[in-house]
């Protein structure tokens, strides 16, 4: 195997492990917007806690916040640091690290002493832990995408990709249900003494338990091949990334930034928009949120199907869904009451999912092999980090001068995510290099090498 030719085929992946290694990798997404949700559904609790009692309740809860934002603003660093690693060592190595790095802290916020016993102590601990949780989270969905990616390979790739996103929303249904419940069974008194504690220990172990169950799992077959027949970069990917691919990398970064954006808009947003401005009953607002997550993932899992069934293109679909997105959202926004969200919330629900499915699909294609980790990380955190923190302040903004100045925002992205897709596709790469059946391969860059690799002698 060490002399075969760069293109030949790898040995097929039985569906068995193909089954595990998704299974396994989606438990870290889970647990990123399971605790997303949580420290954000929790904030009044945490601001008590980890905050001087002198201190006036908004100043309390924007302390709180801004710690919660050091983690998305560190994410660019540790992810394109985390990601290196893996295209140079391997993606299964650093796969687990990251998740480990945020299981860790998870579980250790769950357990830190507060401001009455250890005074400025407490906030400063908390900072630490959303700081290692920020360099994480950086490396954890790049590397999933990464990971199932490659073992997957071939037509399968956005169908797989789609249940990984499909289980990212699972983490956020799974975190508002826990925290919903114990609110609803302890009471507030035992949600601020303790009951906030519950859902990041949870978390923690399950998190730990991911990083025991990852052992199990094989480095990717395509990184392994790379790795023998001497193809791995000697230089910094992130260097080689910006040098000879920028406009890739630009395309990508659109793509995750309009992901980023309506995500924030269907849901975050309507929380503010239809509760707070139009003064719709909160629980049934919130009943319509979480139908429309749950047709999310409906969507997710549907674009895959179309794609891998190769019922229409990995291209044209996510044009399709992105355009019945803009529709959709203007539809939604524009409702007066709770009656008239529920279709436009399912319609938003399966368009936004599978527009979100498919974005994975293209992000990985977005990159060479070689670059995968890195490409990803990078294109992937800095949207987050810039439009993830700002996203909902631009939206109340808009909703002021009207409901449709709002769905603009998301829509405008949308529209830029299509441009992005249609400029990519024709520099897109194969997952595997090795893949002679790839049915969306790139003849154009199919023999791509990295200028600095070892050659195969």
């Amino acid at each position: 195997m060490h002399n075969s030719p760069a293109g030949a085929a790898l040995a097929p992946i039985s569906r068995r492990e193909q089954i595990k290694a998704l299974g396994i990798a989606s438990l870290g997404g889970m647990l990123e917007y399971f605790e997303f949700i949580i420290f954000v559904f929790l904030t009044p609790q945490i601001s008590a806690h980890f905050s001087s009692p002198d201190m006036p309740e908004w100043l309390r809860v924007m302390q709180t916040l801004g710690i919660f934002a050091a983690g998305f603003l560190i994410r660019p660093i540790g992810g394109i640091l985390m990601a290196q690693l893996g295209d140079l060592v391997g993606r299964k190595r650093i796969f687990t690290l990251t998740l480990g790095l945020m299981a860790g802290p998870t579980l250790a916020i769950g357990l830190l002493p507060g401001y009455a016993d250890i005074g400025i102590w407490a906030p400063l601990l908390l900072l630490l832990c959303r700081l290692l949780q920020g360099i994480a989270l950086g490396g954890e969905l790049p590397g999933a995408i990464s990971f199932v990616s490659e073992q997957v390979s071939g037509k399968r790739v956005a169908f797989a990709l789609g249940i990984l996103a499909s289980t990212v929303c699972l983490g956020s249904l799974g975190g508002s249900l826990v925290v919903s419940s114990l609110a609803r069974v302890l009471g507030p008194e035992a949600m601020i003494e303790y009951g906030w504690r519950i859902p990041f220990l949870l978390g923690g172990v399950f998190g730990l338990l991911s990083v025991y169950l990852r052992r199990f799992t094989h480095e990717t077959p395509v990184f392994e091949a790379m790795k023998q027949r001497l193809m791995l970069s000697e230089r910094a990917p992130f260097a080689i990334l910006i040098e000879g691919h920028r406009f890739n990398l630009l395309s990508a970064m659109v793509l995750a930034a309009s992901t980023t954006v309506v995500a924030a808009a269907t849901q975050q947003f309507p929380i503010t928009l239809f509760v707070t401005m139009k003064d719709l009953p909160m629980a049934e607002v919130a009943g319509v949120q979480t139908l429309l997550i749950a047709f999310t993932m409906v969507g997710n899992v549907l674009g895959g199907m179309l794609v891998s069934w190769q019922v229409a293109s990995l291209r044209n679909t996510y044009i399709a869904a992105q355009l019945v997105t803009m529709c959709a959202l203007f539809w939604g926004f524009g409702q007066d009451n709770v009656a008239g969200l529920l279709l436009p919330a399912m319609v938003l629900g399966v368009s936004g999912g599978c527009a979100m499915g498919l974005s994975l699909t293209l992000l990985a294609r977005a990159f060479p092999a070689q670059l995968r980790y890195t490409g990803l990380a990078t294109c992937y955190n800095i949207p987050i980090a810039i439009f993830g923190g700002t996203a909902l302040i631009i939206l109340t903004y808009l909703s002021r001068f009207s409901a449709a100045h709002a769905a603009l925002y998301p829509a405008f992205f949308c529209v830029l995510s299509i441009g992005a897709a249609i400029l990519l596709w024709p520099r897109r790469y194969t997952i595997s290099p090795f893949d002679q059946n790839d049915p969306d391969a790139n003849p154009a860059t199919a023999q791509y090498r990295i200028e600095g690799a070892s050659r195969v002698h």
